[in-house]
């Protein structure tokens, strides 16, 4: 099994000298180095994506939670507040920022947030 992740690595490697701005393969080989429980390699990869594919949902869903696991809950609420701005109609995205609040000790927010959300989206 770990000749395998290690050989899907090195394929990838092969092709960002190719295309090294390619964020699909940059994404890619973080959801390896993921699935490896290689979090700050993974990190490295899904952050390096999102600075040519800011708007890709998947990616930052992932540095959200990474931020999350992390209790970097500030960190966390801006990537989650450019995902509601992306899919303005997904309520996961406004109850994840208002969960970060919550997170936090920011309760007045937390509670703003959820107050927002339940007049919006019935």
């Amino acid at each position: 099994m770990k000749s395998d992740i290690q050989q899907s690595v090195d394929w990838f490697m092969h092709l960002i000298t190719i295309v090294p701005t390619d964020p699909g393969i940059l994404s890619q080989i973080g959801a390896i180095y993921d699935q490896d429980s290689d979090r700050s390699q993974a990190f490295q990869y899904f952050l390096e994506s999102h600075k040519y594919f800011p708007s890709d949902i998947s990616t930052i869903s992932w540095l959200g939670a990474f931020y999350i696991d992390g209790q970097f809950h500030e960190k966390a609420i801006q990537y989650f507040e450019r995902a509601s701005l992306i899919e303005p109609q997904e309520v996961k995205w406004q109850l994840m920022i208002a969960s970060c609040y919550r997170r936090s000790g920011n309760y007045q927010q937390s509670l703003a947030t959820y107050k927002k959300d339940s007049h919006e989206i019935p």
